[in-house]
């Protein structure tokens, strides 16, 4: 993928770690959240 004129490789890092802190928060917390309510929901079975 070529880079844009406004973007230099150099300047990526920087805006490299913020764009990954949101992007796995979008994933994480609903997944996160996913697998505490499905545990929740199996612990009945196993007599919890």
């Amino acid at each position: 993928m070529a880079s844009t004129p406004d973007e230099s490789p150099s300047a990526a890092p920087d805006r490299a770690v913020p764009r990954l802190v949101v992007s796995w928060s979008i994933v994480g917390v609903p997944l996160i959240y996913g697998v505490v309510e499905t545990v929740r929901a199996i612990l009945p079975l196993f007599g919890g």
